[in-house]
């Protein structure tokens, strides 16, 4: 396949911590200061920010026509008897946000950002992008990269400077701007954004870090990721959200992620989303895949007020696949909705979806998952499995509640998929094990949601993003920050536990044994 750019292709690995000699900018140039929309969603303010912002012609009729079908699609709210999540957005006050906040200050990073980027989820880095607000304030690359025609800048940008690219992927096939109310009202105001280009051949090593904050209360925030990864490329790409306001009054981050992964091509993207409550959330993504094409994607979502997800593999080129690892934990009165959707177009792709969460206090989760088999979608191998842990009774104070809903439509009969998913509260009698062994009460749940918790943790290929996820959960057990050490133990180090969870820890390389005082009864 010829490079999108006409460039000369080029085959290699390239990637490394990012040197000091590699680009950094900030937003781009306009002849006068962007300034905030005041709030209020409306056409005009559409046409105001395309403005602003000197687009070409053919970028703000996308963005009325988005606008047109925003107006024109009616709102979703969910079905009878469901939990509410997308009837909660139905009333979310959208007319008292800002569509478009630009980041404060002269370029210099709010300490609470530099601090991030010190403490983020990779080490070494082969690029970093930052968007603060509407803005995108930060760009890194490597200059080997640049040297081989990797592409990384914001997508302000990328409208100017590759408007051919842009327009044949800029939600076009991947996450069309009618793929429903909210996606078309990204499609209106989207704005910062990252455009990632990988030509043929070239292989990062080190992963992409994107943080993505918001520090302005009720503004709007309409973030979008659009990846293209050409032939035999390959790209592990790692985006963080973020937010650092005080106050009851609400922002929205209403994201969209499109990759496009070319014939044996390859994209591992890890999202972590740790958003204050009082932030309310929307993400679409979605992978498009060509021949023996594949997709990692490795969901964990831990913060927000309110989160509605729908993520999605597009398997239409034959012998392509997708993974999809996915990690979520609420408490107090938070609400997902998350919904995952396979979908095989080819002979011979394969598709696995393996999703574990917890809830407590009065949180609300509804999960569902589809399996969808076209005709011509012969020797198809796919996969669902959700499981969702409760900490709290239904009958007690605390009433959290989750629906896990898994589907299957199948068009061809020379396949082999399965499905199934469980929602129950921590067994009493594991609860018991641990505890006439001394455990307190506590420490006994949380070495159950440990057990619940490894399996699909040790799947996520990135370390400091699965150290980040074990104390966050810890600290929100405890209501106290410990070191991963005194927190998310080996409980084969410390106490045996077999039989108190079928998913408990591995014992494949066992560790000295160390002598536990248990206290007598």
């Amino acid at each position: 396949m010829a490079n999108d750019l006409g460039s000369p292709s080029r085959r290699g690995t390239a990637g490394h911590t990012v040197p000091q000699t590699a680009s950094i900018k900030g937003p781009p140039s306009h002849s006068s200061p962007l300034s905030p929309l005041r709030e209020g969603l409306s056409r005009s303010a559409v046409e105001e920010l395309s403005r602003q912002k000197g687009e070409p012609d053919w970028m703000l009729q996308k963005r009325l026509q988005a606008w047109d079908a925003y107006e024109r699609i009616p709102t979703p709210l969910g079905r009878r008897g469901d939990l509410g999540t997308l009837r909660a957005f139905a009333n979310f006050k959208f007319q008292q946000l800002s569509p478009y906040v630009p980041s404060n200050g002269n370029g210099a990073l709010p300490a609470v950002i530099e601090q991030s980027l010190q403490d983020a989820l990779v080490d070494a880095r082969a690029g970093l992008v930052v968007q603060r607000n509407a803005s995108v304030v930060r760009v890194e690359l490597d200059e080997q990269l640049k040297k081989a025609g990797v592409i990384l800048t914001d997508l302000d940008s990328a409208v100017r400077e590759y408007p051919e690219l842009v327009q044949k992927y800029f939600m076009t096939k991947c996450v069309p701007v009618e793929s429903n109310k909210y996606t078309a009202l990204h499609a209106a105001f989207w704005s910062g954004g990252i455009f990632l280009y990988i030509p043929k051949g070239v292989e990062i090593e080190d992963p992409i870090l994107t943080q993505i904050w918001i520090d302005s209360p009720a503004s709007a925030i309409f973030t979008h990721t659009l990846i293209i990864a050409d032939d035999e490329s390959s790209v592990h790409y790692v985006e963080e959200y973020n937010s650092s306001f005080e106050g009851e009054q609400p922002s929205l981050l209403d994201g969209v992620v499109e990759v496009y992964v070319k014939s044996a091509a390859h994209v591992e993207f890890s999202n972590l989303q740790d958003l204050g409550q009082n932030v309310w959330h929307i993400t679409n993504k979605n992978a498009v895949h060509e021949k023996d094409g594949s997709t990692t994607w490795v969901m964990a979502d831990i913060g927000s007020k309110v989160t509605l997800a729908n993520i999605g593999a597009g398997l239409t080129g034959n012998g392509s696949a997708a993974e999809l690892v996915g990690v979520f934990f609420t408490d107090r009165d938070q609400r997902y909705s998350i919904n995952t959707l396979s979908l095989h177009d080819a002979v011979s792709t394969n598709a696995e979806t393996q999703v574990k969460g917890v809830l407590t206090d009065d949180s609300r989760v509804e999960f569902g998952g589809m399996i969808r088999i076209q005709p011509k979608a012969q020797q198809t191998a796919s996969f669902l499995s959700a499981h969702i842990l409760l900490l709290s009774s239904i009958w007690a104070d605390r009433k959290c509640r989750a629906e896990a809903i898994p589907g299957l439509e199948i068009g061809a009969n020379d396949v082999r998929a399965s499905h199934g998913a469980t929602v129950s509260k921590i067994d009493d009698e594991q609860l018991f094990y641990l505890m006439v062994r001394g455990i307190p009460q506590d420490e006994a749940e949380r070495i159950i949601v440990q057990g619940f918790f490894e399996p699909v943790l040790q799947r996520i290929p990135l370390e400091n993003l699965r150290t980040r996820l074990r104390r966050s959960i810890v600290r929100r057990m405890s209501g106290a920050y410990e070191t991963e050490a005194d927190t998310w133990v080996d409980a084969q180090e410390r106490w045996e536990v077999e039989g108190v969870d079928e998913y408990a820890v591995s014992l494949d390389k066992p560790k000295e044994a160390e002598e536990i005082l248990l206290t007598e009864y």
